[in-house]
């Protein structure tokens, strides 16, 4: 049963905060209370008693702090859920379908206890923000004081790519016609035998087929690496697009290994990239490795010490790269002591003391990086807030634009914002063929003065379809036309335009948004036409 629009508007009138009109009841928590608590803390009518839920696993000390704070009596105690973190039940029953009075005043009687805590816990969030403030500016006034340091990759902030093509360089280095550093390389694979293959006669790959780095003897064995270090979005399978591209190149199955190459070994891939049937194709030929526990120690004990006397680019250019990657990771031996400082500054403001055993230190610290945790929560709760209508305007006007570029045709999107992207796709398509906007992030939304559309192809055998124009003068000119444009490295045809503006998209009016997206989508119509015609209906 759902609440009626009267029904919303009473319990609104009521309790002074919004009430879902879901199926069920699920009332806000206090909205004048000082930390803005997301949806997932609520209170909730469920098999006719009122209760407080907390549904995010992310708020584990706010629960801790309310199991600790709220009473246990006849009036209401903490009970467990199976499909929330913590629930608080008001012990009397309320028939809340029926009489909507008794169910508000059942939610007032659940607040009055609960709201005093959750103000305590605003003020101890708060107290605990002076603290991060404090150490933050300890934080500030000990790195201003540290000894000047550069590195010329940290200056250029290496994405993806450029950290495979220093990779890939690496690895093709050959001292004496011998792949020594490859070799080396090989040799850190559990399942790869290096005196299997003529490692010599192996040729290194950057972007190949967009692959991100490839090793690979013709039509003998393959080592894919696909480089996540900085938490690149999986693909819709992306690992058995790769495999496939190998195996019809004429390498064996068998012989393809795949290295999921990530910072600290986090992440994990994606089942909707590494599908089932590239499991078994794979097997323990699939490798996760990382730059932390990996490539840094690899760089720094096996292929530094090794390097010659006489090959001082290559020495200088691994260690500015082993800098590079320990700066990633802060352990620089130029920061130890900046580090031990800053740690023992935090020790100090939570209370650790020199008569408190490691167990007893151990547990303050992990208890602040919990209160932590749940300040970025706070902090992200709120940026999400900023966020949401920016997409949703950048999504309802653009709608609204191409319903005035392309009427005939219906829009669909997918917001991968959080991962750096949005898509645009025409629902006639496949959803392997879409413009998208690349980087389109939450920063750039809010700050950028610069952004890219791309028509990005996702399918092995449309992508041949687009390098096929190629081979047609008539076509290619055609596909000049309406603004797509030859790339002569990669063998295809491709789409990209970058648009630059005064100001970022959540600072522009509806009508300057609208202006600038009539620029974004200008080829959009043109683009369309020829790709239906010429490419999807082959």
């Amino acid at each position: 049963m759902a609440n009626t629009d009267n029904d919303v508007l009473l319990q609104e009138s009521m309790l002074g905060t919004a009430v879902s009109k879901t199926a069920g009841v699920q009332v806000a928590v206090d909205k004048n209370l000082p930390i803005p608590f997301p949806q997932s803390i609520h209170y909730e009518l469920y098999k006719n008693h009122i209760e407080l839920h907390v549904e995010s696993s992310t708020y584990k000390s706010l629960c801790t702090y309310l199991e600790r704070n709220l009473p246990n009596n006849d009036i209401a105690k903490t009970e467990k859920r199976g499909f929330c973190e913590y629930a608080y039940v008001l012990s009397r029953r309320v028939d809340g379908w029926r009489n909507i009075v008794e169910l508000g005043n059942a939610i007032i009687e659940l607040r009055n206890i609960v709201e005093p805590v959750l103000m305590q816990y605003c003020q101890q969030v708060a107290e605990n923000i002076e603290l991060a403030k404090a150490l933050g500016d300890y934080y500030e006034e000990q790195e201003a004081a540290l000894p000047f340091h550069i590195n010329v990759i940290d200056e250029l902030h290496a994405n993806e790519n450029a950290h495979t093509r220093i990779l890939t360089h690496l690895l093709k280095y050959k001292e004496d016609g011998k792949h020594v550093i490859l070799s080396s390389f090989l040799k850190q694979l559990p399942t790869f035998n290096v005196d299997t293959f003529d490692i010599e006669k192996s040729k290194v790959y950057f972007n190949r087929d967009n692959i991100d780095g490839l090793i690979e003897k013709d039509g003998e064995y393959a080592v894919i690496i696909e480089n996540k270090i900085h938490w690149a979005v999986d693909q819709d399978k992306q690992i058995e697009r790769y495999v496939n591209t190998e195996i019809e190149r004429g390498i064996p199955s068998d012989n393809i290994w795949v290295i999921y190459l990530t910072r600290d070994g986090r992440k994990k891939v994606e089942g909707y990239s590494l599908t089932e049937k590239t499991k078994e194709i794979l097997g323990d030929r699939f490798l996760e490795m990382d730059y932390y526990h990996n490539i840094l120690p690899w760089l720094k004990e096996t292929v530094l010490p090794n390097c010659r006397v006489r090959e001082e680019w290559l020495e200088s250019a691994i260690k500015q790269y082993i800098d590079h990657l320990e700066g990633l990771f802060d352990i620089r031996d130029s920061r130890k002591g900046f580090r031990k400082k800053v740690l023992s500054q935090i020790a100090n403001s939570i209370g650790c003391t020199k008569e408190m055993s490691r167990g007893e230190v151990y547990a303050k610290l992990n208890a602040y990086l919990h209160t932590l945790g749940e300040l970025q929560n706070i902090v992200s709760n709120s940026m999400e807030s900023m966020i949401k209508p920016v997409i949703e305007r950048l999504q309802n006007t653009t709608l609204e634009v191409l319903d005035d570029l392309c009427p005939e045709e219906e829009i669909g999107f997918y917001n991968g914002i959080h991962n750096g992207f949005f898509q645009v796709f025409f629902k006639k398509w496949t959803t392997k063929v879409h413009f998208e906007w690349i980087p389109l992030n939450e920063k750039r939304l809010l700050s950028g003065i610069e952004y890219t559309l791309v028509l990005h192809v996702e399918q092995n055998d449309i992508q041949e379809r687009f390098k096929q124009v190629l081979c047609d003068s008539l076509l290619m000119t055609k596909a000049t036309e309406v603004g797509l444009e030859r790339d002569s490295k990669d063998n295809r045809v491709f789409y990209k335009t970058v648009i630059s503006s005064k100001r970022s998209i959540s600072d522009m009016t509806h009508e300057e948004l609208a202006d600038f997206l009539r620029e974004v989508y200008k080829d959009v119509e043109n683009i369309q036409v020829f790709v239906s015609e010429y490419i999807l209906n082959k």
